[in-house]
């Protein structure tokens, strides 16, 4: 036998006999409790209580429900293999309720397996400092610190385990598999021999063996495969795994004895598949090609060993001369193999995959030359060799390394399954699942945001209408509940979008379509509310509105048309002094400054404490070169409105203008503590800091607003001067090109 040909069964039987029928059931273990059930239920409490008016009990079922159904998307995510998405989900789970155990023991797997060692330890000894007794989560951690390499760690982990418990079965099998990790045989022998003599089972015997097996102690191995048959020569898996033994020992001549041990197994468990592909393969490298044959059709129809199957069954066909079926064989197994590698380039492939593939290409060359399609046997001859090209020159020992790491990676044995997830679904199931799922989840929340907001608490309605939203956006209602909401809260920026998304599904709403317009004209996006409030029916009797459609006008550069309209409300409003300040502001946009002097004059008459009639005298005075009187109007709009950030940005660029350096830039500070993200803020502090020879500080400032601010020319030629005082001389010129680029687009372009 070719040390290839043991080398495929040695593969089949590490990848796909790992399925072990385990001593799990025997030892007992708690199952969790069925997620999906647990959220159906929470969910049908809260609305009976809801439809009870038990409105905290309501609340305290949804939160239940949204933990349940967190972690169940967490779940599902993780045995999908999206491990950042499930994360995620672990996250939201432990903030929806307070009991949340199971959520952290969920998370920190799910980090350790991202390599995320010191955050899912730190989690882990939260838990056990909460309860010193939480065993599943100590093993987590034993578990975490021999996957970040601190092996010794966490054997004492284990060690402390079963001192604290020793009747606990489940971690004294863990420990032993530690010990025999680290060659720590005659500890590991002590651990195995006290599981036997408390569960003296076939099966018992048979996971020893396999634990053994997985670590190559291949005598102890056969002598508990031994002694399981002797007990019980019928249990299912006993003779299997006794010729795995001798597969897997590279210091015996296997083939004799697997096949023998594999033709006992299928007498037990008559058409069983792993046994049956196991078998076929034993015997097609005895060349006993006929006997091979109906074992090795009936593992080719279940899909887990199709491609495996198959690339042996045609060999045996070909062996006996039926090369035209054995053709067809290698045709459907590159097939099922490509079916099986999906869009994974050829490159990523493991070892055991580019081998398979280039061995079903090369066979079906030969079968092909043998036939005379020599064309297409040429194909698939070079086929076969780019696939061996990602193969690496490899010894025996490497081989088995990489086998025993593909075994560990398709399952693992032991008490309790090492599971990802909380649910045994399958993969289709799990797709089909999610979309009801979410949808539950996002109604759900529904739910909790309409019982905070008729508490009083729009924001925290905003929140979990925005977690609906997220979830399942189709949910009934949930676009104007989260832009109400959202408005209610002041939230105004982030009412709009979902306000909009409402108002498509319900035109013509009066009341949406004001509060989207309230909306756009708190965000500052006064085009947008203009834009609205200009085709709002009624508008021009409503005092209220078309004084907001003035202003909206005004500030999005439209002041010929705001005047009209202001005109027209001061008629019947003569002792207004916003609609005054208003009305004077468009005047200034349009170049009136006598009319507007003259109007704002009038509204401090009114209301000497009007907002922004100080500050829009200033700015006149400004724009007419009057630095002592903007100064001191400025300063009058500052007392009176202390929080008033476009004033304080005026004065202090006339702080600025007056040579008071110390004042502007104190009052700057200010500025960006309340609107840290203003460009045009930060980009006279960095000027006037470049000015008082400042230049690092500066150069801080003038960075953050080109980034605030990237169109903004003036702030490029700052930050030119900038990295030029400090010696950057490349960065100097690349930011007075930009500077020149930027003049000329707002010029018309070079040369215009």
């Amino acid at each position: 036998m070719t040390n290839v040909a043991r080398a495929a069964l040695v593969l089949f039987l590490l990848v796909f006999g790992a399925d072990l029928i385990s001593a799990q059931q025997e030892l007992g273990s708690d199952s969790s409790p069925d997620p999906i059930a647990a959220l159906s239920r929470a969910v049908r409490e809260a609305e009976q209580a809801l439809a009870q008016q038990e409105i905290q009990i309501a609340e305290s079922r949804y939160r239940t429900a949204l933990f349940e159904g967190w972690v169940l998307l967490g779940s599902l995510a993780e045995g999908s293999g999206n491990l950042v998405e499930a994360r995620s989900a672990y996250e939201e789970a432990i903030t929806s309720a307070v009991d949340v155990r199971r959520a952290r023991i969920a998370l920190a797997r799910v980090m350790a397996e991202l390599e995320e060692f010191e955050e899912a330890e730190a989690l882990l000894r939260l838990l056990i400092a909460e309860n010193k007794d939480d065993f599943e989560a100590r093993r987590m951690l034993s578990d975490t610190l021999a996957d970040d390499g601190r092996t010794e760690e966490s054997i004492q982990e284990l060690e402390q385990l079963v001192s604290m418990n020793p009747e606990d079965l489940e971690t004294a099998y863990f420990l032993s598999t530690a010990y025999l990790a680290n060659n720590r045989l005659i500890e590991a022998d002590s651990l195995l021999e006290r599981i036997v003599e408390a569960i003296p089972t076939p099966h018992t015997h048979i996971l020893v063996g396999r634990t053994y097996q997985d670590y190559k102690v291949f005598d102890k191995a056969r002598r508990a495969f031994d002694t399981a048959i002797e007990l019980d020569p019928r249990t299912p898996r006993a003779h299997y795994y006794r010729g795995t033994v001798e597969v897997l020992d590279p210091s015996r001549d296997f083939l004799e004895l697997a096949v023998t041990y594999f033709e006992k197994e299928l007498e037990v468990t008559p058409g069983e598949p792993v046994a049956s592909v196991s078998l076929g393969i034993a015997l097609s490298e005895d060349r006993r090609f006929e006997e091979a044959i109906p074992h090795l059709e009936l593992a080719a129809e279940w899909p887990k060993h199709r491609s495996l199957a198959l690339l042996f069954l045609g060999e045996c066909l070909a062996g006996v001369g039926r090369e035209e079926e054995a053709i067809a064989v290698f045709r459907k197994g590159l097939d099922a193999a490509v079916a099986d590698i999906g869009d994974q380039p050829k490159e990523e492939l493991p070892e055991n995959r580019a081998r398979q593939l280039a061995s079903l290409n090369f066979q079906l060359a030969q079968a092909l030359r043998r036939t005379g399609s020599n064309e297409s046997a040429t194909i698939h001859f070079a086929a076969a060799k780019e696939y061996q090209s990602q193969m690496t020159e490899r010894s025996r020992e490497k081989l088995s390394a990489f086998l025993t790491n593909e075994a560990a990676n398709d399952g693992e044995i032991g008490f309790s399954p090492d599971a990802a997830s909380e649910t045994e679904l399958n993969a289709e199931a799990a797709r089909e699942l999610k979309v009801p799922l979410a949808s539950t989840l996002a109604r759900a929340y529904l739910d909790l945001g309409v019982l905070a907001a008729r508490a009083g608490r729009p924001g925290s309605a905003a929140d979990l209408f925005q977690h609906a939203a997220d979830l399942d956006p189709r949910t009934e209602q949930i676009h104007y509940s989260l832009g109400v909401a959202r408005f209610n809260a002041g939230q105004f920026e982030k009412a709009t979008e979902p306000l909009r998304r409402a108002l498509e599904g319900r035109p013509g709403d009066a009341q949406l379509e004001q509060m989207l317009a309230l909306a756009w004209f708190n965000s500052g996006e006064y085009a947008n509310a203009a834009e609205i409030l200009e085709n709002i029916p009624g508008r021009p009797s409503d005092r209220r509105l078309e004084y907001l459609y003035g202003v909206a006008l005004v500030r999005s550069e439209r002041a010929s048309e705001a005047e009209g309209v202001f005109a027209q409300l001061l008629t019947r409003n003569t002792d207004w002094p916003e609609l005054n300040v208003v009305l004077a502001q468009a005047h200034a946009k349009q170049g009136n400054f006598d009319g507007a002097v003259e109007l704002l004059e009038r509204a401090l008459e009114l209301d000497p404490k009007v907002a922004e009639a100080h500050g829009t005298l200033g700015e006149i005075h400004l724009r007419k070169g009057e630095i002592e009187k903007a100064e001191e109007e400025l300063r009058s709009e500052l007392g009176a409105h202390p929080r008033d950030t476009r004033t304080m940005y005026t004065l202090a660029t006339v702080l600025d203008l007056a040579q008071k350096p110390a004042e502007a830039m104190t009052l700057l500070h200010s500025l960006l503590d309340l609107e840290p993200r203003l460009g045009k803020g930060r980009y006279l502090l960095g000027k006037i800091l470049l000015a008082q020879g400042s230049d690092e500080d500066a150069l801080e400032q003038l960075e953050a607003a080109a980034g605030l601010a990237p169109e903004d020319p003036s702030i490029h030629y700052q930050l030119g001067q900038a990295y030029q005082k400090l010696g950057r001389t490349e960065d100097a010129r690349r930011e007075f090109d930009t500077f020149r680029a930027l003049k000329d687009e707002r010029r018309g372009g070079v040369g215009s």
